[in-house]
């Protein structure tokens, strides 16, 4: 998934819960910096199979993955 769907699936949610895509974006890092530091293994298990270049996946990075997971089945 190219950056420009992934901005424009960004704005859809913003126009949808009205807030910026900015914010969006806040709001799924702010659940993906919750769900990282889950000490659950099978939790830690799942976030391993995401592919990041950070310190931690990035909103684009967990939609990418996602994307690619929905589109395989």
């Amino acid at each position: 998934m190219k950056k420009g769907k992934i901005n424009r699936v960004i704005g859809i949610i913003g126009r949808r819960e009205g807030i910026s895509p900015q914010e969006v974006e806040n709001e799924i890092q702010r659940a993906i910096d919750m769900g990282f530091d889950n000490p659950d293994v099978k939790v830690q298990e799942e976030w391993a199979k995401i592919p990041f270049k950070g310190k931690r996946p990035t909103p684009e990075e967990v939609i990418e993955y996602m994307y690619k997971q929905i589109k395989e089945k």
